[in-house]
């Protein structure tokens, strides 16, 4: 073969390869692109029916017989255009062109009848939007990012459901995710959202291979619902409910609720204590394994007794914000740090609705780690103050702490922002 041929070859070669990249670039950019236009589609899909369906509540309550008979002809007027408008809107046929130009309609008329009864139309607004639900997730893993990114992109399917806060603790083998989402009649987009990140955590995850240096009780430890704004706790609590009940029947996975979510208002870490959740199995300061138990001592609110040492249980609550406050003490002397622990919390008479544990956080650093079950009242910086002092007490130096999330006002702008 002569050295033109040979040429001739390699760059036939060449372009074979250059083509085969292109069309596996080509189809993988099609599917790629296909999932987030899926994902776009759903979340715009939503934000117009709730625009709608909170256009047409408005106008339920404008044409109701009472108020009708004081309004002026020309508002009648304007209140059977803006119904009309609402009658004619394309909902079943989104390729319809005329629907961008009727919501542009739609939101004239809206102001126009707002401002002709007087009403701001912020106000009205403001009762849409902040109907808004927090639930915090807490999964047992923080190394493995394979399943991590599968666990946050089984959220994304539901919106206006949005993760708007991720904390990853490698040393604690932790990551806790804080979802939000708007309150909608029947189907939950919220708790959708968090039943799909339980179920990939639980198919991704194994307990048993699980190691840190903070306790848990399952692949998902915890899972807690907030009301944010104007959302009412009982709201929340029939998510978290309906959750838990999920979880239990259709994972299979003993599932136990706690705060308002349980008629007999039980806390969280009277469940923890019944599970031996605070009992370290390994070194006497870390947790590795599943839990050592083949039938959990207390009924769960939902799904079976037997316990699967790859999975654990999961607890499901509701209740007021809960703010969490991590101080690093520089020592490796885990009882002195243990006996400042106890004398933050309330329950070693310390400060009001604080929570305390000691915990191993890297080399040369245990954690007071609080939780600040009324943040309005007792917050980081007396907790600060008080473990600082108990610090020089022990002869052990004190680093500044940290909160792992936001405050609920702060999650709720974020919310809004994403």
């Amino acid at each position: 073969m002569s050295s033109e041929d040979i040429f001739d070859c390699i760059l036939r070669l060449e372009e074979t390869h250059i083509q085969q990249g292109f069309d596996e670039g080509y189809e993988a950019g099609l599917v790629s692109g296909r999932e987030d236009a899926r994902h776009l589609g759903l979340k715009l899909g939503f934000e117009t029916g709730e625009l709608l369906g909170f256009y047409k509540g408005c106008s339920s309550l404008w044409n109701s017989p009472a108020l009708l008979v004081h309004l002026s002809p020309q508002l009648h007027k304007h209140l059977h255009d803006f119904q009309s408008l609402l009658d004619k809107f394309p909902l079943l046929d989104p390729e319809d062109e005329t629907k961008d130009e009727i919501k542009d309609d739609l939101r004239v008329k809206f102001n126009i009848i707002c401002a002709s009864l007087g009403v701001p139309k912020k106000q009205l607004e403001m009762l849409r939007k902040e109907m808004l639900a927090c639930c915090k997730v807490y999964i047992s893993e923080a190394r493995n990012k394979t399943a991590l990114e599968a666990i946050e992109g089984a959220a994304k399917p539901f919106p206006p459901a949005a993760i708007v806060n991720k904390f990853e603790d490698a040393a604690y083998g932790r990551v806790g995710y804080t979802l939000v989402s708007t309150l909608a009649q029947g189907n939950s987009p919220l708790k959708n959202a968090v039943f799909a990140m339980v179920k990939t955590a639980l198919d991704t995850i194994n307990l048993e291979l699980h190691s840190g240096s903070h306790p848990r009780l399952g692949v998902v430890d915890h899972i807690c619902f907030h009301p944010l704004y104007e959302t009412s706790i009982e709201q929340v609590s029939a998510v978290a409910t309906s959750l838990a009940m999920d979880i239990g029947s259709i994972l299979r996975v003993p599932t136990y609720l706690y705060g308002a979510a349980k008629e007999e208002h039980c806390t969280l870490d009277s469940i923890r204590r019944k599970l031996g959740y605070f009992k370290a199995n390994r070194e006497g300061h870390e947790w590795a394994g599943g839990l050592d138990l083949e039938v959990v001592p207390v009924k769960p609110d939902a799904g079976p007794q037997e316990v699967s040492k790859a999975k654990g249980v999961v607890a499901v609550g509701a209740c007021g914000w809960v703010s969490n406050y991590n101080v690093p003490v520089m020592s490796n002397d885990l009882k002195a740090v243990r006996r400042m622990a106890r004398k933050v919390s309330e329950r070693g008479g310390g400060l009001a609705s604080v929570q305390t544990m000691a915990l191993v956080h890297g080399e040369g650093v245990i954690e007071v780690a609080c939780n600040l079950l009324n943040p309005s009242q007792v917050g980081g910086d007396e907790v600060q103050g008080l473990i600082e002092r108990l610090g020089r007490e022990e002869g052990l130096h004190v680093g500044k702490g940290y909160y792992t999330d936001y405050t609920a006002d702060q999650i709720a702008q974020k919310y809004k922002e994403c």
